[in-house]
């Protein structure tokens, strides 16, 4: 008592990015490299985990795969931005499919990388999306996943419900 205590506010100014990649050893590549760049990374193995840590950290950014085994890309997303609209995503894929760059768009993505990717662009793309550049609204209708290719298809599940945590 009597005795005045300085409360020190801190704003945090390391961004936080949150990669969402059933590949562990993709996963860990973004780490590597966004680390030294300056940035804090938490990871997820899979969508469900990973909607749970954005929504328990508040990323600055999250970095999406597409195809995952559980709680794919786009379904991941959409409930992203039913829960936390400010955050933006960079979708990564190693689909050299055309419309899954339009449905990325569609969802509001601030970046689309195809895998492998140029360690220039993806710290490219990273720098762009946190300059500020709103997310755009959530489409109206929760999109369709996409068909996963035959060698895909035992290991993705699609429109997989993401529950809140």
């Amino acid at each position: 008592m009597g005795q005045w205590t300085e409360k020190r506010y801190s704003t945090r100014t390391v961004k936080k990015i949150l990669v969402i990649d059933d590949d562990e050893k993709i996963a860990q590549a973004l780490k590597i490299r966004l680390k030294p760049a300056g940035y804090e990374v938490l990871t997820a193995a899979d969508g469900v985990y990973g909607l749970s840590l954005a929504m328990e950290h508040k990323p600055d950014l999250v970095i999406l795969d597409i195809w995952m085994r559980v709680g794919g890309g786009f379904s991941v997303a959409y409930r992203l931005r039913e829960r936390a609209p400010e955050v933006p995503v960079i979708f990564i894929t190693a689909s050299k499919r055309a419309e899954l760059r339009e449905m990325a768009n569609n969802l509001g993505a601030v970046g689309f990388i195809e895998k492998p990717w140029q360690p220039e662009e993806l710290l490219a793309a990273v720098t762009t999306a946190l300059k500020g550049r709103s997310p755009s609204p959530v489409t109206p209708e929760h999109p369709s996943e996409p068909q996963p290719t035959a060698h895909r298809m035992a290991t993705t599940v699609s429109n997989f419900p993401v529950t809140h945590p």
